[in-house]
């Protein structure tokens, strides 16, 4: 990476920034998040020290971490980690990075179980466990249960579980979705943010479908192969004032929605949108359910 050899934090902050310009939509924000990870130092001390010296050392690591994030390679991929409703969740090509409306998912969730007591919680498709670390931090009583059909998938989420101290309350088990539960397992909640990309979509942001698993993003010909399986096992699971919470995209909300009505003739199915004003969460509510 070509520089003028800046000599300070906020210099080599700069020449990051200007590096990404073009390139990612966050270009200082990147920057900025590279270089915390190569000072150690976190959101307020890189600026406050911004016109710290930069040894050498760390000025070449950080434009090398920099042309990786040009070449587009997820920052999350690059430092390890992922902040996710105030976990920081440790990250990499085994799982998808964990994304700002997975946190709505998690709230709308955590939000539907807060008066409940001790809640079963069946989180499908877990990827890196943030989903189910989350609801541990948000629901200290739930006792959850996550699966994954990727073995590599699980060993990061049994990790991160273990590092946040969740251990005691999640349960991690390799399943296709529901399909190596126990038949008599109930759940008070169910929620999956399964694959939901279209085969043919080109809404990926660059850099996602060359450095994030495939398995965990694409969803079939209208990106709803995984949720038509899914809710053709989920109403053996739920209980009967249970509720699901399922992610999705803008462009497949509706036709997931009328999937759900149909699998839960008897239940209240909303389509929320998320913070940016697409719809995003399919909800399944049953009239007596929190």
């Amino acid at each position: 990476m070509r520089s003028p050899d800046p000599r300070t934090i906020a210099e080599a902050i700069d020449a990051s920034r200007n590096r990404l310009r073009g390139i990612s939509p966050t270009p200082w924000l990147d920057a900025r998040l590279l270089a915390q990870h190569i000072t150690g130092l976190d959101a307020s001390a890189i600026i406050a020290y911004g016109d710290s010296l930069i040894d050498p050392r760390r000025r070449s690591r950080l434009f090398e971490l920099t042309e990786r994030r040009a070449r587009g390679e997820p920052v999350a991929y690059i430092v390890g980690r992922k902040a996710f409703c105030g976990l920081e969740i440790a990250v990499d090509p085994r799982a998808l990075v964990p994304r700002p409306e997975t946190e709505e998912l998690v709230e709308a969730c955590a939000s539907g179980l807060a008066q409940a007591r001790k809640p079963r919680i069946a989180d499908v498709g877990t990827g890196s466990g943030a989903i189910a670390c989350a609801l541990a931090h948000l629901l200290p009583d739930a006792v959850i249960t996550a699966s994954d059909i990727s073995a590599d998938a699980l060993e990061l989420a049994v990790h991160n579980a273990s590092t946040l101290g969740f251990a005691d309350q999640i349960s991690f088990v390799r399943s296709d979705l529901l399909a190596e539960f126990p038949p008599d397992a109930r759940f008070d909640a169910i929620v999956a943010n399964l694959p939901y990309v279209a085969e043919t979509s080109d809404a990926l942001a660059p850099g996602v479908a060359a450095y994030e698993p495939w398995l965990a993003l694409e969803g079939g010909a209208d990106g709803l192969d995984a949720y038509r399986r899914l809710l053709a096992q989920a109403p053996s699971f739920l209980e009967a004032t249970g509720s699901a919470y399922f992610e999705c995209s803008p462009d497949n909300a509706q036709a997931l929605s009328q999937l759900a009505a149909a699998a839960f003739p008897q239940a209240q199915v909303e389509i929320r949108k998320d913070g940016a004003g697409l719809d995003r969460m399919v909800i399944v509510r049953h009239a007596t359910s929190t």
